[in-house]
């Protein structure tokens, strides 16, 4: 009996390993099959020119590989929804636009195109991206230690409590981009105009995000605190603030894409560098080509920071909120 209970199990559990190898197979193949085509395709002379495809190709082939390399690793949760997404968009531009000439191709350029201004333009995005990153990290840096610091005093102290909760909530949901113009005439450079900007648009949020954190804690946790008879700095910066950490993490994966619609928009407005100034300065001159190509930096260095908040959140923070 016992011997046949555990040929049953052997059976299923190979049955379940043919079945999960099968699917990696299967996944690879669907991936490999629309990657070859959009790569092929690129090299099909179409009525719209694109001289080159080199880095399209490239691009087309990392797409390719990293799906592969996550259809290995994950095996039965990876699915190739997303890859399959890709590469259909840009299949269908690729045929619409470049090989039957539909559409404008100043307004829809060949993605080939688009793709090789990665390379030709490669230290003036390379100068973009590090500009905008410092504006960046300045005005949230700023925000973030502002907001949090000075939400968790007002969040503590009831009479403070009661006084700037409603001005913040008055002032938090003004845009940004209504008082840039007049930070860009007040502050002396446009880059301490657009840290500004950022500080500000980033300061109410969080600061009110931090008062209505401090008034969720688990009150048994205070309650603890106060029968130790700690002082209000202990409670504020040994309690209260650890307690927070996790969420304030979490936050800012939201907040990245918030952070960088106001830094593009306010870069759009006079700036002399940046991703925003790269966008606004192709875009008057028509080069979509150009612009296509900043929207994708941005994408990809948004993704970037994404995965980059990720992993501190998971190698930093050891610990959750109860």
């Amino acid at each position: 009996m016992t011997d046949a209970r555990t040929l049953n199990s052997l059976e299923t559990h190979g049955s379940e390993k043919t079945y999960s190898v099968g699917k990696i197979i299967l996944n690879i193949a669907v991936v490999t099959l629309f990657a070859g085509t959009v790569i092929t395709l690129s090299f099909i002379k179409g009525k719209v020119s694109a001289p080159k495809n080199t880095v399209y190709v490239a691009i087309m082939g990392l797409i390719w590989l990293y799906h592969i390399a996550k259809a290995v690793i994950k095996k039965e949760e990876y699915h190739p929804d997303i890859a399959v997404l890709i590469y259909s968009l840009f299949l269908i531009w690729d045929i619409s636009f470049r090989i039957l000439g539909n559409g404008n191709p100043v307004l829809s350029p060949p993605m080939e195109n688009v793709f090789e201004v990665f390379l030709k333009d490669s230290e003036f995005i390379a100068d973009g991206i590090g500009h905008s990153l410092m504006i960046l990290v300045t005005g949230f840096s700023i925000a973030l230690i502002s907001g949090n610091i000075l939400g968790m005093i007002v969040g503590w102290v009831k009479r403070l409590n009661n006084d700037f909760t409603p001005i913040a909530k008055v002032l938090s949901p003004v845009p940004p981009m209504v008082y840039t113009p007049y930070l860009i005439a007040l502050m002396p450079t446009f880059t301490s105009a657009s840290i500004a900007v950022i500080g500000i648009g980033m300061f109410w949020p969080i600061f009110l995000g931090m008062i209505n954190r401090v008034g969720s804690i688990n009150g048994r946790l205070i309650d603890s605190a106060k029968a130790m008879n700690v002082s209000t700095p202990t409670m504020l910066f040994k309690v209260i603030l650890p307690y927070s950490i996790p969420s304030i993490v979490g936050n800012l994966k939201i907040q990245i894409s918030t952070i960088f619609m106001i830094l593009i928009m306010a870069e759009m407005i006079g700036a002399t560098s940046g991703l925003g100034f790269f966008i606004k300065k192709y875009s008057d001159y028509a080069d979509y080509a150009r612009v296509l190509a900043g929207i994708f930096v941005v994408g990809a260095v948004i993704t970037i920071l994404n995965v980059l908040l990720d992993i501190a959140e998971k190698k930093l923070i050891k610990w959750k909120a109860i």
